[in-house]
């Protein structure tokens, strides 16, 4: 066989060796990356503990790139707020005294602050101006590449695992980036797991159509603040709110009225969809005027022509208002707000019951 042959050959043969060689360390990789695959998904199917998922997965990555140090960071959407998830002794020298990042390089910054671009790869970063707040600790560790992932966990948090490598055992491209995708997979479906259970919640103590609570969940609420008013002496009032509209009810309408009746309380008031023509609010006050300038707030913001469209608004509201402890439960002050807003007869407006009677204005009711 000619020389030239026996040459081209051999060539032949050896990058066929060396493909072989790679492609059983991919599968070496990928079958340890993937072994415990089914377990990890029952315990997120589980909802195991964010915390206990958070660990396995870092040992299982620090298990998966041995030549590699993996560090865990969260940070805030904005990106002012940055912490360690585990502290070591290799990355002690990144924190302060109080255990703290003590600066945090523009590199991480920028590629936080890209959601867009969920990976990265830096090599050179022993002089990378981008890196040059923690090239002390590059040199001290001989880390000369680092590989990136960010994965948001939908509620303002950023989680970032850094694979640092030394340039004798850098780790193939293709390998580090499956093991990042892994990662990032294995968070998201975290994530989502989380959002389905806050979304299930949710939908079982909130009413779809408007946002707002279910009765039962009202109920239990409303029950707690007047357990506390009772104990702090404080005052509660109940608003009854019905609907004069005779229609058959729109959703997109009554959402709209619904979000008018958000923006018209305290984040800590309750407001319920009752029934299909019943809304009720409650609220903490101080003084019994306290409960007129809500329901009056409230009326004036539905008189804006911008609602006239809305049949539901447009057809006006009855509201009554009853008080604790002048009632001393819920079930009294719901029907005494609702004997007040029935003594309106139909009309637009407020109505107070107190001690059996009602009133226009609350500065009546001190004229007792």
């Amino acid at each position: 066989m000619p020389i030239d042959s026996s040459n081209s050959l051999l060539k032949e043969q050896q990058v066929l060796q060396s493909r072989i060689a790679y492609l059983e360390k991919e599968r070496d990789f990928i079958k340890g990356l993937y072994s415990d695959m089914p377990q990890v998904l029952n315990m997120i199917s589980k909802g195991a503990l964010l915390s206990t998922l958070l660990g396995n997965f870092k040992n299982k990555l620090q298990a998966q790139l041995p030549n590699a140090y993996c560090l865990f960071i969260v940070c805030d959407k904005d990106c002012s707020q940055w912490r360690l998830q585990y502290k070591d002794s290799i990355n002690g020298s990144l924190l302060s005294s109080n255990g703290q990042l003590v600066t945090v390089p523009q590199a991480l910054i920028t590629f936080a602050a890209s959601p867009s671009c969920p990976k990265r790869h830096d090599i050179n970063i022993q002089s990378s101006v981008d890196w040059k707040h923690w090239q002390p600790f590059f040199k001290d560790h001989g880390f000369s590449d680092a590989s990136i992932v960010s994965v948001s966990d939908g509620q303002g948090s950023i989680y970032l695992m850094l694979a640092f490598q030394r340039e004798e055992t850098l780790l193939e491209g293709e390998l580090m980036a499956l093991a990042l995708d892994s990662y990032a997979s294995w968070l998201d479906a975290v994530f989502e797991r989380e959002k389905a259970d806050y979304q299930l919640l949710e939908d079982s103590h909130r009413d779809p159509s408007t946002g707002l609570l279910r009765r039962f969940s009202f109920d239990n609420s409303f029950g707690i603040v007047l357990k506390d008013s009772r104990r702090h002496f404080q005052r509660a009032a109940l608003l009854s709110i019905r609907l004069l509209s005779t229609s058959k009810v729109d959703d997109a309408e009554l959402k709209v009225l619904a979000d008018i009746m958000q923006e018209t309380v305290r984040d800590n008031d309750l407001i319920a969809h009752y029934d299909e023509r019943e809304l009720v609010m409650g609220i903490r006050i101080q003084h019994l005027e306290d409960a007129e300038i809500v329901a009056t707030k409230l009326l004036k913001s539905l008189s804006n022509p911008r609602f006239s469209t809305n049949r539901l608004i447009r057809d006006g509201l009855s509201v009554g208002i009853a008080f604790y402890p002048e009632h001393s439960s819920l079930e009294q002050l719901h029907q005494a707000a609702s004997f007040a807003s029935d003594s309106l007869s139909n009309a637009p407006g407020f109505r107070f019951e107190f001690h059996g009677s009602y009133y226009g204005t609350s500065a009546e009711l001190y004229s007792l």
